[in-house]
């Protein structure tokens, strides 16, 4: 009994430090690391949230922007930082799914990073020219279908939404565009305003006003849901038989995988409590970026968590298919 009562002494004052820790998290100023430039989606929820959880815990949230190296520069800090909630990490599909099957060497361990929470879906959609004829999302394929290599398609990087897609489809399904890379998502965007390919990836948000114009079609939103940017144009899901994979971009906010669970749980609650439940606050934030909620979004970290193991297998199902190697 002694040996048994010391044992649970010994236990409990352990568990005590983290959790006395956690109740006066936090003393001095917080860091986030973020991945993404300055005012781009990533960036603008980020500081929402910086913002929200300066508010409610009294002490400054910095965003340390370090953009680069498909955000394994991010993955590295926020996975060797000292697990004390201090140094938080930006993440997203990028950092926490795609980065293992196409970087041969990684600078830091997917599973190192811990979830906190998910902020929200960049919401995006496939776009033609108007001198296409198809005006669905089964058309277009159905006349890629017809003739290989016939309709060009601007993508930009091998783990980019718009590369996946046409692999996927040429491996998978034998539907082959003729697929012409560009350094980033605006350059491919151009090159289909400008008439040098036929179709582009590209988010919903910048796109809404030129789309009005008639100066490109929009066929599909790869989301679950249609969006208010454009409620007359279909979610992927509703194209009848067609069996695309999601490829989306979103956002969310990890820590040091070891950080006490109280300090990740309050994080959550503050961010989820204060910004994505803010009417106001998720317009500025989160809808003025095109960023749409969709589970997990403003979840707990463990539905965080959960998606993310999905995430996690269906890149890994998905660079198989489209033929994706690490580099």
């Amino acid at each position: 009994m002694k040996n048994a009562l010391g044992a649970a002494l010994v236990l409990s004052s352990l568990l005590a430090v983290p959790m006395a820790g956690a109740q006066s998290y936090p003393t001095k100023p917080v860091r986030i690391f973020s991945p993404w430039a300055a005012g781009g989606p990533g960036d603008v929820v980020t500081r929402g949230a910086a913002q929200e959880l300066a508010t409610a815990l009294g002490q400054p949230y910095v965003v340390e922007t370090r953009v680069g190296a498909d955000g394994m520069i991010v993955g590295e800090a926020g996975s060797k930082t000292a697990p004390d909630g201090y140094n938080l990490t930006g993440c997203d599909q990028q950092v926490m799914a795609i980065n293992p099957f196409v970087h041969a060497g990684m600078p830091y361990q997917i599973k190192d990073l811990a979830a906190v929470v998910h902020y929200g879906f960049l919401a995006s959609a496939i776009h033609v020219a108007p001198t296409i004829a198809a005006n669905t999302l089964p058309e277009l394929l159905e006349m890629a279908r017809a003739k290989p290599g016939s309709i060009s398609w601007g993508s930009f990087g091998s783990a980019s939404a718009s590369n996946f897609y046409i692999e996927w489809l040429k491996n998978t399904r034998g539907i082959d565009f003729l697929n012409v890379p560009y350094k980033g998502a605006s350059f491919a965007w151009q090159g289909l305003l400008a008439g040098d390919v036929q179709v582009a990836f590209f988010a919903v948000g910048p796109s809404a006003a030129v789309r009005k114009a008639g100066k490109v079609k929009t066929l599909a939103v790869m989301l679950g849901k249609r969006v208010s940017q454009m409620p007359d144009v279909p979610s992927y899901l509703e194209s009848p038989g067609l069996d695309f994979p999601l490829v989306v971009t979103w956002f969310g906010l990890c820590a040091q995988a070891a950080t006490p669970k109280p300090i990740i749980q309050r994080l959550n609650l503050e961010v989820s409590q204060r910004l994505l439940a803010n009417e106001g606050l998720r317009a500025k934030f989160l809808t003025s970026q095109g960023l749409e909620m969709e589970s997990p979004s403003g979840e707990s970290p463990e539905a965080f968590e959960k998606f993310l193991v999905a995430e996690q297998e269906k890149y890994a199902k998905l660079s198989k298919a489209a033929g994706v190697k690490p580099q």
